[in-house]
């Protein structure tokens, strides 16, 4: 948040300095108007005229810089949103995938529109607003010093006591502000939640449902922020009453004094001018300061996105692999007490192409992830040419690794871009890419062939066309490692021999296959098949091998049961 707001320092000394002009002249009407009345009573045509005359000059003046300030300010809350949204966002991609799953993506979505919106109007307008009526405070106490300390003094004391409400509040507000916060991002992962299951929803006739569970969670929501807004009327409430109060304080005493003879007229309609100027500042800055103490748990919880640090990832080193991959005494646990795989000892050499297979739920998926970087907090080494993962630079190391998942996700822009993901590849290497990955075979038959939009998450095409620009965009990319995870579980499989046969022949590549596809032509030309249970590797070999020597292997692969005793 401090960030963000520095990184706008600029306009923020702008703001200011055109705050504290607009501010102090705005106080300095009152002279003016004091001026004015003195000169009609005492029939002082010199002094009316030279009054009207700087009366002429002063309020365009005050208006220009009143429109200036407006400019700064907006520009000022534009430029630390689009900061501050900027900086959340690079704290949720610096996540490793571990830490970025464990919080629900809704909650994501929310920080960025519901909390940060939260903020601008909870705490950026405030504090700007508090700034200004600050000066405007100040300058109008030095002025009603000079007209009558009396009056100053006696409404001195009326703003003590006003001063105690925001205290009254503050504390309600803030755990009311939180509880909002909260509920927002509640009702964003439900909202999400339900418009994901579209499908489902359709399909199962769960529209009755979905509707009334939606009315209740807009209904909490609503009831949730309304609660707060209640508290903040209610703080504006007593606010309002005590400045009226305090108002009409200062017009009797004034009308008192002038009645007895120690003060003009104008003095009169100044003191009551400044007062508004006095009275109506300290009622914004108390219904605002409860505002800004209310909304700090938001403030927080943004500053805890932005600021993530990925603790695990410390490495500089750049990752190589010229010779090979190996995992010791590899265990990982999600949670504690929920262990996941135990003891891997494993070692992938260069260009070798490893079949990965298994029981559902024994791992597979986990080991991958572990060998790529993609989770920490690991026990045992996992190193690349003798150089332990947590030492290497963890964006370099993701440039070494290309992953085909089974769930296939599309941005929402043309094929093209989905292949090349925004980076420049020239002409020959997409259309090498292109067909090793099967897409030429379809793609002429499209009116605007690579420039051909997907729609979303790749709507426009089927699955087996959507795995195949996948595998487009893993090959443009030429990286020494592919992790091909179920990557070809959505087409026929002819196509997904086809497309392994292709990988299986690039020499260079180092290839690491999870599958449920126990096609022994397949399977009988990767240099080693791994046979994973339960969180261990229960076997590694060629696929001959594996089927002589391992009795689980062998169960597995010809879905034999074992015999009970």
């Amino acid at each position: 948040m401090r960030k963000a707001l520095l990184k706008n320092k600029g306009l923020i000394a702008l703001t200011v300095c055109f705050s504290l002009i607009v501010s102090s002249g705005s106080v300095l009407v009152a002279i003016l108007l004091q001026r004015i009345i003195d000169a009609a009573v005492k029939g002082d045509m010199g002094l009316f005229q030279q009054t009207l005359i700087v009366s002429i000059i002063y309020v365009p003046l005050l208006g220009l810089f009143g429109y200036l300030y407006s400019i700064c300010s907006k520009a000022l809350i534009r430029g630390w949103t689009v900061t501050l949204r900027d900086q959340v966002f690079r704290g949720i991609l610096r996540r490793n995938f571990e830490q970025f799953s464990k919080t629900n993506t809704a909650d994501y979505l929310s920080a960025l529109s519901n909390d940060i919106k939260l903020i601008e109007e909870n705490y950026v307008q405030p504090l700007l607003l508090t700034l200004q009526n600050v000066i405007i405070f100040v300058a109008s106490l030095l002025i009603m010093l000079f007209l009558s300390p009396l009056v100053t003094g006696i409404l001195v004391g009326c703003m003590i006591l006003m001063f105690t409400v925001p205290s009254l509040f503050g504390k309600a507000l803030q755990k009311r502000q939180e509880a909002v916060s909260t509920q927002m991002s509640v009702f964003t992962s439900r909202l999400k939640d339900m418009l994901s299951g579209y499908e489902v929803i359709k399909s199962y006739s769960m529209s009755k449902h979905a509707e009334k569970k939606f009315a209740q969670e807009n209904e909490i929501a609503a009831n949730t922020k309304f609660t707060a807004d209640r508290t903040l009327a209610m703080n504006e409430g007593v606010s309002g009453i005590l400045g009226s109060l305090t108002q009409f304080a200062v017009v009797f005493i004034a009308a008192y004094l002038i009645l007895t003879g120690k003060l003009s007229a104008g003095s009169l309609v100044a003191l009551v001018q400044l007062s508004n100027g006095f009275v109506g500042p300290v009622l914004v800055i108390m219904q605002n300061v409860p505002r800004i103490q209310g909304v700090k748990p938001v403030v927080k919880r943004i500053d805890a996105l932005a600021e993530y640090d990925d603790h695990y990832y410390k490495g500089e080193i750049e990752p190589v692999f010229h010779a090979n991959l190996q995992a010791s005494q590899l265990s990982f646990a999600y949670k504690e007490g929920r262990t996941v795989l135990s003891d891997i000892d494993l070692t992938l050499f260069k260009g070798k192409k490893y079949a990965l297979v298994g029981p559902s739920g024994c791992g597979k998926s986990t080991l991958v992830k572990l060998l790529s970087g993609s989770y920490a907090g690991y026990d045992g080494s996992i190193t690349y040419d003798g150089i332990e993962l947590k030492q290497l630079d963890r964006d370099l190391l993701q440039q070494m690794v290309s992953t085909i998942h089974q769930q296939v996700y599309m941005f929402d822009t043309d094929i093209r871009e989905n292949i090349c993901l925004y980076e420049n590849y020239s002409e020959e290497e997409i259309q090498t890419a292109i067909q090793m990955s099967g897409i030429d075979q379809w793609i002429s038959q499209l009116p605007n062939g690579l420039s051909s939009a997907v729609g979303e998450n790749g709507s426009n095409f089927s699955g087996g066309q959507r795995q195949r620009i996948a595998v487009a965009r893993a090959l443009i990319r030429n990286m020494p490692i592919l992790i091909l995870d179920e990557g070809t579980s959505a087409v026929d499989m002819q196509t997904a021999y086809e497309i392994e046969n292709r990988l299986l022949a690039l020499s260079d590549l180092t290839l690491i296959t999870i599958t449920h596809n126990l096609n022994p032509d397949l399977l009988g030309s990767y240099d080693q098949v791994i046979y994973m249970n339960e969180g261990r590797i229960a076997g590694v070999g060629s696929l001959e091998e594996l089927l002589e020597q391992n009795e689980g292997f062998r169960r597995f692969f010809t879905l034999e049961k074992p015999v009970a005793v």
